[in-house]
């Protein structure tokens, strides 16, 4: 699954450029939900406008959890047609 490049928050001066850090996620009775991803900087922020969403049942109720994202690198995405024989 491709992730977001930016940050989810929205600000008045429209997206941020800021690389997320984290992955979230709402634990509730029938499983977890991702909501988004966020940059360390709008930690706070994310958490305070999924607690009142939360609230005005715009959300399911739940743990709110931050995943934090660790950098990976692998060939097997890269498309490598000289390993193949043939």
């Amino acid at each position: 699954m491709l992730l977001p490049d930016k940050c989810s928050i929205k600000d008045k001066q429209g997206d941020r450029p800021n690389p997320p850090s984290y992955i979230v996620s709402i634990m509730h009775d029938s499983g977890e939900y991702m909501v988004g991803v966020v940059c360390e900087g709008h930690k706070g922020n994310m958490e305070r406008r999924l607690n009142k969403m939360q609230e005005s049942s715009k959300l399911p109720k739940g743990a709110i959890k931050f995943v934090q994202l660790r950098p990976v690198g692998t060939d097997c995405v890269a498309n490598h047609t000289d390993n193949l024989t043939e």
